[in-house]
């Protein structure tokens, strides 16, 4: 027997939530009430809090949105496709705690809650002991951009030299950046995804609510950073959605019309989210995936993962069927969508 359980939280505990949280280092923004608030408005999450107790003590706590899916229960903290970076523990970092222990005690809440499935990504989580349990990895990449605090100048340096011409030249072509408080901010992001999906033969995998939903949810706490870049005339060209917290800021979406793309709006547009966050004194910029655009902007590429365990061979199939299913429904969506758009100009 560890000694490591998890406890709800009583409804006065969870409505301190942030406060709770506050002294541990390790929180992120992600474990902040404004961000399961937006989960649970858009992926329909119902969001559990838990404490850690170990022993005597309480060394942190635990939290994630549970939903489901046909026949099956899925914890997820966080789960794939909600575009949160990670979640899992806060804990002390004074003395470590069991894993294996812990996640034991998601073993037992997954029987009371009768769960198919439990997905993880913490950067607190030793794959030994998830390994040691069972738990499955999907490995993945991204690029990590080290900030100066303070000295955007310094940073700017370290930005590959063919970027850094891209930037000047849109200075110089007398492109703009403002973070607006606008909500039409959302729209005006979607409507250039749509048409960047639309030219790619794919569409959104997401719909409209979800941006708007986070700039109603993040932007009034002060954890967005929610971007319009405009050409000389006025006219805005790129819209990028960046939340962050005191540390770290991460690149949730961006898109720019076709039109204009020879002024390198988006590669200003980068430049501009990691000028803000150096003002703001952020040590790191998580751009969220690899690719070769991301790669000119000075980020290490570094290994990522999220680990899923399923308790029934069921729920293993299943999930593996949802991922297949969900990507056929995609080409199937922006095949009609094109479809649509022929028959609309034959008539």
């Amino acid at each position: 027997m560890t000694g490591v359980r998890l406890e709800p939280l009583g409804s006065d505990e969870a409505r301190r939530w942030d406060e709770l949280l506050a002294p541990y280092a390790s929180r992120q923004l992600f474990h902040r009430q404004v961000w399961l608030d937006y989960l649970a408005a858009t992926r329909g999450a119902e969001i559990h809090k838990w404490s850690i107790e170990a022993g005597d003590r309480r060394r942190g706590y635990f939290c994630g949105g549970i939903v489901r899916k046909g026949p099956f229960r899925i914890l997820g903290s966080p789960l794939r496709g909600w575009g949160t970076n990670f979640m899992g523990p806060a804990m002390d970092d004074d003395e470590p705690i069991d894993q294996l222990g812990l996640l034991g005690a998601l073993d037992a809440v997954s029987r009371q809650e009768r769960l198919a499935m439990i997905e993880l990504e913490s950067p607190l989580l030793q794959p030994s002991a998830l390994s040691a349990r069972s738990y499955e990895d999907d490995p993945g990449r991204t690029f990590l951009v080290s900030l100066v605090p303070f000295d955007p100048d310094a940073t700017f340096e370290r930005i590959h030299s063919k970027k850094r011409n891209q930037i000047r030249k849109a200075v110089k072509s007398g492109l703009t950046v403002e973070d607006t408080d606008d909500p039409a901010v959302a729209d005006e992001f979607y409507d250039r995804f749509q048409d960047l999906m639309r030219h790619k033969g794919l569409v959104p995998p997401y719909p409209r609510e979800y941006p708007r939903a986070l700039f109603r949810c993040l932007k009034p706490a002060g954890l967005l950073f929610s971007l319009r870049v405009r050409d000389a005339s006025g006219r805005v060209l790129a819209n990028g959605l960046f939340p962050h917290d005191d540390r770290a800021v991460y690149f949730w979406g961006g898109a720019s019309w076709q039109d204009g793309r020879e002024l390198n709006p988006n590669d200003y547009l980068q430049w501009s989210v990691i000028r803000l966050a150096c003002e703001r004194g952020l040590h790191v910029y998580n751009m969220c995936g690899p690719g070769r655009f991301k790669a000119g902007f000075g980020g290490d590429l570094v290994d990522i993962h999220r680990w899923h365990k399923c308790y029934s061979r069921a729920a293993r199939w299943a999930r593996r069927g949802y991922q297949v299913c969900f990507n056929a429904g995609l080409r199937l969506r922006a095949r009609w969508t094109r479809l649509g758009g022929m028959a609309e100009e034959r008539v």
